[in-house]
């Protein structure tokens, strides 16, 4: 398996990750840098090279993760998004409050390229989430498969098992 950074900086903020196997391409996570305005705070997807990915994967809620999640639906309009029902519920909030301080910080900033997606686009995006138990495998599509399990970092928090071409990461 290739792994691919997409966080702009070495250290923890816009986590995104890109996993490819020879049949499929994951994404695991899409976060938003807690320190940068913009499209400074946001992962590196020019390093997708326009060629989207098949599934994503949401590890948890916290906005260095789910942050970004509308902008990376972007790159792969039809891919669905796995994560723990917890996860879910508690991304819809931070994202929809993530709008909230973006459309604030537009005004106080003068930062016109705020928000950076809107509260239909997260509603729209969210067709596609799929909710999935821990310990149950699923498919991502290709060759790769996905189970997720309990990470006991925040409620609904996972580490995610891939498996490919008879080869596994956690």
């Amino acid at each position: 398996m290739k792994f691919t950074n997409l966080t702009r900086a070495e250290e923890i903020g816009a986590n995104c990750y890109l996993l490819e196997s020879d049949k499929s391409r994951v994404l695991l996570d899409a976060g938003m840098h807690p320190r940068e305005v913009g499209g400074l705070a946001t992962p590196d997807f020019s390093l997708l090279e326009g060629r989207g990915f098949d599934a994503m994967i949401l590890t948890h809620a916290h906005q260095d993760h789910v942050g970004c999640l509308p902008l990376a639906m972007r790159q792969a309009p039809e891919a669905p998004v796995f994560m723990t029902e917890a996860t879910a519920g508690l991304s819809e909030v931070m994202l929809h409050n993530s709008v909230s301080v973006m459309m604030r910080q537009r005004d106080e900033l003068g930062a016109p390229d705020l928000p950076l997606f809107t509260h239909r686009e997260i509603d729209n995006a969210m067709d596609r989430w799929e909710v999935v138990r821990l310990s149950m495998r699923f498919d991502l599509g290709g060759d790769m498969t996905g189970e997720l399990f309990d990470a006991g970092h925040i409620l609904g928090s996972s580490g995610v098992l891939l498996r490919a071409g008879g080869k596994r990461i956690f």
